[in-house]
This record gives C-alpha cells, structure tokens and sequence, in this order.
C-alpha cells in the first residue's frame, strides 16, 4: 500500500481544555496569606489561567471553610468531642464534617428514590436505593459524622416505611423492624461504615 495522499490525511484540529482546580494554601498569618495569593496569582496567569475572585478567600480556621464537599473548622468548646480527642486525630485540632449543601443533596436524592408515588417493591428500592448510601458514606466516613449518621440512618428507614405503607406515621416498626431492614433486605446502615466503629454498629442495629 503506498503512501496516502495529502488530502486523504485526517485533518487534525486544535481542543480546546478547560479545568478546575480546588485547592487550599495553609498559612501562619494575613500577611503570609496575602503573599501566598499574590505568588499563586502570577505563576497561575504564566500558565495562562486565573483564579476564580468569587470562589478565592482567605480566613481564619476559626471561621472554617467548604471544600470539596467539607467543612473545615477548628474545633471550638462547643464541639461534643474533647479537646484532647481531637487532637490525637489532628494536632492542630482540627475536625471535618459534611457541608450543609451536600447533606442537603444526599437527602434530596434519597427522597426522589423513597417516593410514595414509586412503584416498587421494597427489596427493590432498597437495591436502587443503597449505591447511594454507600457511595455518600464512604466518601464522608473518616470525618466527624457519628451523629450524623446516626440521624440518617433513622430517617431512611423512617423513609422506606413511609414508601411500604404510603403514609408518614406507621407501624412499620412492627412488621418490618431495622433488624429485618438490615439483615434480610441488606439496607446500607452508614453508621456501620465508619471505621472505628463498623462491628460494634451492625451488631446493633441487627439487634
């Protein structure tokens, strides 16, 4: 075969990329902070791209921010935690939890798929039902969120009663128990997938 012609060659076209990149620069004081932007500014704008001025802040720890899907905040005396608990996880003391906003979606989620209106049986939904719990749990299960897990997990069984027998206020915890919910349908109990306390938890909840 000889060689093709010229015209007969795929003609390449330039892409065009775009990305995001999250970040976090941890410094001693303002002035340091103030410094790190300006740096971080003029090699970012070498490389052609810009911060973003809405989404770029600088504060305190004490204040906490959001990122990727956390809050991070030094804890305060308010936390329920002691102080020297905290720190044998983090010298610095500090603790991660889930954003509000991502609590929010994870619920939004959970209750378009435990909808009275859906028409399915509950082994069903809870199959269509738990990637969602695991996936959500994996991802948060190493940060502060014993009670808060504790308090979903109620309220989704509290959700798949409602869906069983089509109304909020039930008896679903005669004729169909945690226990069976967990046992038997194999519910995801997000409490279980935290790592310190995985056994202990499904043992009570099967209980």
């Amino acid at each position: 075969m000889g060689k093709p012609a010229a015209t007969d060659r795929p003609r390449l076209t330039p892409l065009s990329h775009s990305f995001t990149l999250d970040w976090v620069i941890t410094c001693k004081s303002v002035a340091e902070a103030r410094a790190a932007l300006a740096a971080a500014t003029r090699i970012l704008e070498r490389l052609g791209v810009r911060l973003n001025p809405q989404k770029t802040r600088i504060v305190h720890i004490q204040q906490g921010f959001d990122f990727l899907g956390y809050r991070m905040v030094r804890a305060s005396g308010k936390s329920k935690l002691s102080r020297s608990t905290i720190q044998r996880w983090n010298p610095k003391g500090l603790i991660a939890y889930p954003t509000r906003k991502s609590i929010r979606r994870f619920r939004d989620r959970v209750r378009m798929l435990t909808r009275r209106s859906a028409q399915r049986k509950t082994a069903a939904l809870i199959e269509e039902l738990n990637p969602t719990l695991r996936g959500w749990a994996e991802y948060y299960k190493r940060a502060h969120v014993r009670t808060l897990f504790h308090k979903l997990d109620g309220w989704i069984v509290r959700r798949i009663w409602s869906h069983r027998f089509r109304r909020w206020r039930t008896r679903g915890w005669i004729q169909l128990p945690k226990a069976k919910l967990y046992a038997e349908f194999g519910l995801v109990n997000l409490i279980s997938l935290i790592p310190s306390l995985g056994s202990h938890s499904c043992l009570r909840a099967s209980s």
